[in-house]
């Protein structure tokens, strides 16, 4: 009874930002829920086997879980010849949103945008900015700015820790960071 408790109150927490992230992925609503759902299955069923060592990355865990089902589920598509356009044609389609889903995306990206404007320091705002909204390469953002990739690495990992603690001085939760590391390609 406990565990059913802890599965509803993960499905209601996180669920939504999860499908989201899949639908944006895959760009078809109704693969994105059935490998979601299977996913959060499989997920539950390996935290209460004790092969998921800490539950408050289980967000995260379903998440690479499902791309994994995404991954297998292409593979067997793949193998089917004469039945599918290939990849190049498929990533070039529009991605189709229900409005609450570009909302919610919206959102989102409006906290990670006020967040990184909020950053305390020039360098880590141009940084995190250029490295993760931009998606520009690291090797020229380390050019330009005169930093090794090792240096770059460090004032990124410091800048998104403060990027965390600012979300969470909004209320946000880890959760919701995560969400929002993923939104904009962070993780």
């Amino acid at each position: 009874m406990v565990e059913d408790a802890i599965s509803n109150e993960f499905i209601k927490r996180h669920y939504t930002g999860l499908y989201t992230l899949l639908h944006r992925r895959i760009r078809d609503g109704n693969i994105a829920q059935e490998i979601l759902n299977e996913a959060v299955a499989t997920a539950i069923a390996h935290s209460r086997a004790g092969r998921v060592s800490d539950q408050n990355r289980l967000a995260g865990y379903v998440y690479r879980v499902a791309l994994n089902l995404y991954r297998n589920y292409r593979r067997e598509y793949a193998n089917r010849p004469g039945v599918h356009a290939g990849d190049e044609n498929i990533d070039q389609l529009p991605a189709q949103r229900a409005t609450e889903e570009s909302a919610m995306d919206s959102s989102i990206m409006r906290h990670v945008v006020s967040t990184i404007a909020s950053l305390p320091t020039a360098r880590d705002r141009e940084i995190v900015k250029r490295f993760y909204l931009d998606e520009e390469d690291k090797s020229e953002i380390c050019r330009s700015m005169g930093l090794s990739p090792l240096h770059f690495d460090r004032v990124v990992f410091r800048a998104r820790q403060r990027m965390r603690s600012l979300l969470e001085a909004k209320g946000l939760d880890k959760s919701d960071f995560f969400i929002a590391l993923l939104s904009c390609g962070m993780c």
